[in-house]
């Protein structure tokens, strides 16, 4: 059985490529079973697995205070009789496990287990990203079912600070090659969102079947784009934004 994790940040796909992932017969696919917030944990884990739990004894969610490293040993990735189940993997992000040193054990038995194997998940242009995880937070929604009935909240304009934007890409990219270092050994396949999630998403998905070692299966897209307007429509303040990153390394997100 392969163990694998989707690594990378939030508004990047990787909610996009789980929910298709879960949907293969020889996957068994968590989500962000290490969110900072216990009812997030609880809902992620039963948002992927509806119905799994009380037929296979799935287990239970993390709690608080219990050790991450033993909790990925014992119940993520303990060894199953299922014939049918080749990888078993969940999504964990830069920021994940990073509250407590009892939850941070996650990382050291992550970075160890060099067998893992990581689909590294990165989204080039920040300011989309950023700017969705604005939107998410006004909204309060944080993916559209695809055909689903349900809120479809646009968010106004919004006017936002250039000096919080810096601060989560610097933070971003810190994580990010230092994800790079750290795994570094283990088994990796890179995705892009614009090129790989959005650009062929049917064929990146098989690649993630063929690097899981799993028969290629289905590859739906099951969620809608949330973020319909570009920066400049969404962001009151765009010129401002442009202004303050002239002649610096976030320069190129504007157009």
């Amino acid at each position: 059985m392969q163990r694998f994790i989707i690594l990378g940040h939030g508004r990047s796909g990787s909610t996009l490529l789980a929910r298709s992932l879960a949907g293969h017969p020889n996957v068994r696919m968590f989500g962000e079973l290490l969110h900072d917030e216990e009812p997030e944990r609880e809902r992620a884990f039963r948002a992927f697995n509806e119905g799994v739990g009380t037929r296979r004894r799935e287990p239970r969610f993390y709690r608080e205070g219990d050790d991450g490293a033993a909790y990925l040993r014992d119940t993520v990735f303990r060894r199953r009789r299922w014939r049918d189940v080749l990888a078993v993997g969940f999504k964990m992000f830069y920021l994940h496990a990073r509250t407590s040193p009892r939850a941070g054990t996650a990382w050291d038995y992550l970075i160890a287990d060099t067998d893992l194997r990581v689909v590294h998940l990165a989204r080039a242009n920040l300011l989309e990203c950023w700017l969705s995880l604005q939107i998410a937070h006004v909204t309060n929604e944080w993916e559209w079912r695809k055909g689903a009935p349900g809120p479809r909240t646009h968010a106004p304009p919004l006017e936002l600070d250039p000096a919080k934007f810096e601060a989560y890409c610097n933070q971003t990219l810190a994580h990010r090659r230092w994800a790079e270092e750290r795994f570094r050994g283990h088994p990796t396949l890179g995705i892009e969102y614009e090129a790989d999630v959005v650009g062929r998403f049917e064929q990146t998905v098989h690649r993630i079947h063929d690097f899981l070692e799993a028969p290629r299966g289905p590859a739906e897209r099951l969620l809608e784009k949330q973020a319909r307007r570009k920066p400049r429509e969404q962001i009151v303040n765009y010129d401002e934004f442009r202004d303050y990153f002239r002649h610096t390394l976030y320069e190129g997100f504007f157009e």
